[in-house]
């Protein structure tokens, strides 16, 4: 990113600012330096082309992707200023929203759920997404029935974890995030 206020050609000495993966925050230190009127060099990590070393497992003390910026020695103070500034405040877009707790009624009891497993929630041929969806089902604990007959397979659940299970195999079969 070329910078509005580049650094001049006689630039002194100059200090590293800031380096990390943030691209948020990277992009509001640039911002903020701009407008403060402070020279700077953005560096992007990761876009030199690196020959392959021998090592199966080389380790470097430098990030392989990320940013640097780097002011001059003399406009360093104000500078980080302004980075701790902005390293003390909170993000304004981490916070989730709230969910309806009355839309999700509690599921009964367990004891309730693996009475009359009835409810068909998928039947195939396909034995990976059969294993997948048990061990789906298992995770959120929701006791299964499994009918095997030749190469085709039915798995069921009880009426009361019809919904839940439903919502497991459509996120599974269509790759689909949750609803």
């Amino acid at each position: 990113m070329a910078s509005a206020y580049p650094l001049p050609e006689d630039q002194g000495s100059v200090v590293l600012l800031w380096t990390g993966e943030d691209p948020a925050f990277h992009a509001s230190l640039l911002e903020r330096l701009e407008s403060a009127g402070i020279p700077y060099r953005d560096n992007t990590l990761g876009e030199d082309q690196v020959a392959p070393t021998a090592d199966p497992l080389p380790v470097s003390l430098k990030p392989r992707f990320g940013f640097e910026v780097s002011v001059l020695s003399s406009d360093f103070g104000a500078a980080n200023a302004i980075a701790e500034e902005l390293l003390g405040q909170e993000p304004d877009d981490l916070e989730l929203p709230a969910q309806d707790q009355a839309s999700s009624p509690e599921p009964p009891l367990v004891s309730e759920t693996e009475l009359n497993p009835t409810a068909e929630i998928w039947s195939g041929m396909d034995e990976r997404i059969a294993q997948f969806l048990t061990a789906a089902m298992q995770e959120n604990e929701i006791p299964i029935h499994l009918e095997t007959s030749g190469e085709a397979t039915r798995i069921f659940v009880s009426p009361a974890n019809e919904a839940r299970a439903r919502e497991i195999v459509r996120e599974v079969v269509q790759a689909a995030p949750p609803e």
